[in-house]
């Protein structure tokens, strides 16, 4: 059996694969009904206004980005009982559709994760607190534009 630290790994995981090719739905999964989210400084408030903002984001940001790809760097985790802190460095890469260029972002996620009794009775790890942090790229020394940061 997979201990507390490798689920909340695979549940990093899972996030990632999601925001990169999944739908505003799966995404949301991964999150608890009462959760709170901080994305790049918009703020969602339970998990139907995270997959609202996450839809927005999809066709916005996402969808015109070929190859999204999230990479995670080992997170630091702190299991007490049903409650996890969690932080992992990423970074996401791509390329522009229309122009083709090579874009780059980094930053932290930041989490507060709850172990809990989902809807068939079993118990799963899920986000309830998740900031994700967007740093400027190292490669042009620029900050993040408003609109990319938007979910």
């Amino acid at each position: 059996m997979p201990s507390d630290h490798e689920l909340i790994q695979n549940l990093y995981a899972a996030y990632c694969f999601t925001v990169d090719r999944g739908s505003a739905e799966d995404i949301a999964a991964c999150f608890w009904d009462d959760c709170y989210l901080n994305f790049g400084g918009n703020i969602h408030e339970g998990a139907d206004a995270a997959r609202i903002g996450f839809a927005k984001w999809i066709t916005k940001m996402r969808d015109p980005v070929k190859g999204l790809r999230h990479c995670l760097y080992s997170p630091l985790i702190t299991v007490d009982g049903n409650r996890a802190n969690a932080e992992a460095y990423y970074d996401a890469d791509g390329h522009a559709g229309r122009k083709g260029k090579p874009i780059q972002l980094r930053g932290l996620y930041r989490s507060t994760l709850e172990k809990r009794a989902n809807a068939t009775g079993t118990y799963e790890w899920r986000f309830l607190k998740h900031e994700v942090q967007i740093w400027p790229s190292i490669r042009d020394h620029s900050a993040p534009t408003g609109q990319e940061a938007q979910v």
